[in-house]
């Protein structure tokens, strides 16, 4: 079922809600980590931002993020300079973000002029060239990509940040979205239950092939799409499981650039039940930096057991997703391991992402690594570092700094 963006800010849908709850979320513990560490400045770039303001007063995600910068800043004497590079395709509605940033904004100093642009593209390229302070690469590059759809998203725009070391991008992936395209393109006929909402705006009938191939690829990053909608037309796959592999097809091509890649689906827990929630749309974290990664999981599992705790019927992040099982886990852990230099410290927060970068958002890091860890510490595969406490008692602590390393 299509669904109509034409009312899109008159006032934020339920699946909007969530979104923008996400990145509140996240924001919090991300500017604490990066903003003094961030010495050149930190580059937020808000791909499709929007009015600012809905129709009925709540916040956009370009407010919410300058909101929350804004109360990291105020807790700090020394102020770290941010550049906001906004784009809005729609010239009313760019006018009024530029007015509603500005008013938010204020006469901070440290918060520059916002750079307003017309398209995803335009937004990127900016970034790659511009300098928030003392003419050098920004410390910090953070993208936050909530297109309509698959059209304007392109994953090679997302991997040539001027600072891909400090990069971090969150992408809200339409793959249902996505895979009505392909199967379009490919001319393969496509039935999608009812529930299962798209947007129209995204989706011409009357668009050549060629044209959507093309798109898809950049979209995707590569070609490969296509199998997963043969095997859909062979009836080897449903469109369920089409939706989750053309997903993880993106995530597996966004690693030959970001080392740690999660993808989290959000889920509409009244319908489907049986088979855990309705796929709304996934929520695609990309980093370089193993504490973003544990950040985002850790992020994600509270706010997924608050939205479960307090409002059943909302959407829920699906913690008992696919590739969960303990053993599944504990090879990979293994595995991990075993590749790790003999006598080489490593911290247990890097150890940590890999496996959630892996194997999905299912549990808080400290539990991770109780779990997955433990074990290999008590059978001597992995050591402590630092064996005891300040007070002279065996460290049994499984923080994200403390630090292992291969025994054997």
């Amino acid at each position: 079922m299509t669904k109509n963006q034409s009312d899109y800010f008159q006032a934020k849908h339920p699946w909007s809600e969530t979104k923008d709850d996400l990145l509140a979320c996240y924001l919090t513990p991300f500017f604490t980590k990066v903003y003094r560490p961030s010495r050149n400045g930190i580059l937020y770039i808000d791909a499709f931002a929007g009015a600012g303001l809905f129709a009925d007063g709540s916040k956009g995600s370009p407010l919410i993020a300058l909101s929350k910068y804004f109360a990291i800043a105020k807790k700090n004497r020394s102020k770290t300079p941010i550049q906001f590079i906004l784009s809005e395709s729609n010239a009313e509605s760019r006018k009024h973000l530029e007015s509603t940033f500005n008013e938010a904004k204020g006469a901070s100093g440290y918060i520059k002029p916002p750079i307003i642009v017309s398209s995803c593209e335009d937004a990127i390229r900016r970034a790659q060239q511009t300098s928030v302070c003392g003419g050098g690469k920004p410390s910090t590059v953070f993208y936050y990509i909530d297109p309509f759809g698959v059209k304007d998203l392109r994953l090679d725009l997302l991997t040539n940040s001027p600072n891909m070391a400090h990069t971090e991008a969150l992408v809200n992936f339409n793959s249902f979205g996505l895979f009505r395209v392909a199967c379009a393109a490919m001319k393969v006929p496509l039935s999608l239950p009812n529930e299962v909402e798209l947007p129209e705006d995204d989706f011409n009938e009357l668009t050549k092939a060629s044209v959507w191939v093309e798109r898809l690829n950049a979209c995707i990053g590569s070609g490969n799409w296509k199998e997963v909608v043969v095997r859909y037309k062979a009836g080897e796959i449903d469109a369920w499981q089409a939706e989750h592999a053309l997903s993880e097809l993106f995530c597996n091509n966004a690693r030959s650039y970001y080392k740690y890649v999660t993808n989290m689906p959000i889920k509409d827990m009244s319908k489907r039940v049986n088979v855990g929630g309705l796929v709304k749309y996934r929520m695609i974290h990309m980093t370089n930096s193993p504490d973003g990664c544990v950040l985002m999981n850790d992020n994600m599992i509270k706010r997924n057991l608050d939205r479960q705790c307090k409002q059943l019927g909302l959407f829920a992040v699906d913690v008992d997703g696919r590739n969960v099982e303990t053993a599944v886990i504990a090879a990979k852990a293994s595995d991990f391991v075993q590749h790790m230099p003999v006598h080489q410290n490593m911290k247990m927060g890097d150890i940590a992402a890999t496996l959630i970068s892996e194997c999905g958002v299912f549990d808080r890091s400290n539990t991770i690594l109780k779990t997955y860890v433990g074990p290999m510490i008590e059978e001597g595969v992995l050591e402590r570092a630092v064996k005891f406490t300040l007070k002279g008692k065996p460290k049994k602590s499984f923080a994200l700094k403390d630090e292992v390393y291969r025994a054997r």
